[in-house]
């Protein structure tokens, strides 16, 4: 046998093989796709609010994008379009989500047990840091300057909060048009844009307004 015919058969069957591992790969590919799209139907439409909520906590609502919400969830946009039907639609069902049936719930639990005024409050705060409420709230009140839908559920949310923390002063012994005044400077200090504090400086912040607000002359 020649030389040249060994040469020939050589390139022969490594153009056979190479052929072969890309058919192969070929083949991997198309057969994972329908995991994938499995996989985006598996996220409920709560999965993408929420994963939404958490980019207006850290960007605002300019960075509440497609293509972010895609790349935090690890998903392609068929999950996306499975629940809404457009980016207005969801940005709607995002600004809900911030719901009076939250506020509620977070309220009811400072409830439990019948607790003092002060105790009241402070549980109500220790909640809104554990569910990062403050950093929402601000987020969103930045959001319904610019959003009729926004503002409508921020509304409501406040429409909640401050009549308990009024009570709250209420039952401190202070009169209501007074309780009235101390629940929105304590309210105005739990969603001020306090940059330049860290989660542990909050609190103690708030411990110290709330000491102060509640101190009698």
């Amino acid at each position: 046998m020649s030389l040249r015919s060994t040469v020939r058969r050589q390139s022969a069957r490594t153009a056979t093989a190479n052929n072969a591992t890309a058919n192969n790969a070929t083949a991997n590919k198309t057969a994972k796709a329908p995991e994938r799209a499995t996989s985006d139907r598996r996220l409920s439409s709560v999965d993408w609010i929420e994963a939404g909520q958490d980019i207006l906590r850290e960007q605002g609502i300019a960075g509440v994008k497609l293509a972010a919400l895609t790349a935090r969830l690890g998903v392609s946009t068929g999950s996306f379009y499975h629940h809404f039907s457009d980016f207005e639609e969801y940005l709607g069902a995002v600004a809900r989500h911030f719901s009076a049936d939250r506020v509620r719930r977070v309220l009811e639990q400072t409830m439990v047990g019948n607790p003092d005024p002060i105790t009241r409050i402070q549980r109500l705060a220790k909640l809104s840091l554990q569910e990062r409420t403050f950093e929402l709230d601000h987020a969103m009140r930045i959001w319904a300057t610019m959003d009729a839908r926004a503002a409508a559920t921020v509304s409501e949310s406040e429409s909640l909060v401050l009549p308990f923390l009024t009570q709250a002063f209420r039952d401190l012994g202070f009169e209501p048009g007074e309780a009235a005044v101390r629940a929105r400077i304590l309210l105005s200090v739990n969603v001020a844009p306090l940059l330049v504090f860290n989660r542990e400086s909050r609190r103690d912040f708030f411990k110290q307004a709330l000491e102060t607000l509640t101190r009698r002359p």
